[in-house]
């Protein structure tokens, strides 16, 4: 990823209005000449005091526009007192380019390292929006937008609060289980592995050498740069991506890491859901933002 950064250069395209919600579709620079599609929605009271950030992803490949009119929390969220802002990643939605040529030219590491430094972006002109508080910013990331929210704070620091919602690439239990098959569609290893009918250690090692940096990208890895930040892991009990050893090893691995403060690090079991993101998923996860990025801000105020 690209240390530097280019002129955001933000052009507008669409405004309207519900009620007392703004939602805004703008597009600023990413990498040079390359213009980063964003969909933002918050309450008019962000033009007298600016709200708190919640980026939010959804998973590949989905686009913005799911988490506004078929799953509904950028709205919803907006209503709640934040400033909601979620981007369509490299190759999807309104973006051009061809997802299996650029795994081909580029590797799937590299491409996935594009999405994050997008996200980067994506903060960056959230920071310049008056009415958005870019110094109390969550993420919100659903299966590969859960990958890359974990991936994000461990990155950058600005990234205040996380919740990863079934994106926990644990590679022992990811190639322990089927859950590779699912996870790695469409990809010619997955396809190879298949007809030959491969299993466990065998699978693994032939991922690691056909992408190249791939044993990297570990959960393990992440959440150990993400805590003492405030991290919520959720996955239904019945996910075929992600099973559910993959999330409690992971949250093995990170509690320790927080020590004394524990309790900003949970884990959310769902008995009955499989890859998705129920209703009372969304209901722990506001609740956890709303704690950490509202909440907790008003008590030390209070305090002071």
């Amino acid at each position: 990823m690209p240390h530097f950064r280019n002129s955001l250069d933000p052009l507008t395209q669409q405004v309207w209005k519900e009620r007392d919600i703004v939602f805004e579709k703008v597009t600023f620079q990413g990498r040079y000449g390359e213009r980063i599609p964003a969909l933002m929605a918050f309450s008019e009271l962000a033009y007298a005091q600016p709200l708190p950030v919640l980026l939010c992803m959804p998973g590949s490949p989905n686009v913005k526009e799911d988490l506004l009119n078929r799953i509904g929390i950028l709205r919803e969220w907006a209503d709640r007192g934040f400033f909601t802002i979620s981007i369509d990643r490299p190759y999807h939605g309104q973006r051009e380019g061809n997802f299996a040529e650029a795994l081909e030219q580029k590797g799937l590491v590299a491409v996935w390292g594009e999405s994050l430094y997008d996200l980067m972006r994506a903060i960056d002109y959230a920071e310049s929006r008056p009415e958005a508080d870019a110094e109390r910013l969550g993420m919100l990331g659903l299966s590969m937008g859960g990958v890359e929210a974990l991936w994000l704070a461990a990155i950058d620091e600005r990234v205040d609060v996380v919740v990863s919602v079934a994106g926990h690439l644990v590679w022992d239990e990811i190639f322990a289980s089927d859950a590779w098959q699912w996870i790695f569609r469409g990809l010619p290893a997955r396809q190879e592995m298949v007809r030959k009918g491969a299993q466990g250690q065998a699978v693994r090692h032939a991922f690691f050498m056909a992408y190249p940096g791939l044993e990297d990208v570990d959960a393990k890895r992440a959440v150990a740069h993400v805590a003492p930040r405030p991290l919520m892991l959720i996955v239904g009990e019945d996910d075929t991506y992600i099973p559910l050893a993959a999330t409690r090893k992971l949250f093995e691995v990170a509690l320790p890491l927080y020590g004394a403060q524990g309790e900003r690090v949970v884990l959310r079991e769902f008995a009955g859901i499989g890859h998705n993101f129920s209703w009372d998923m969304q209901r722990d996860a506001l609740q956890w933002f709303t704690r950490w990025l509202i909440d907790l801000p008003e008590q030390s105020a209070a305090a002071d």
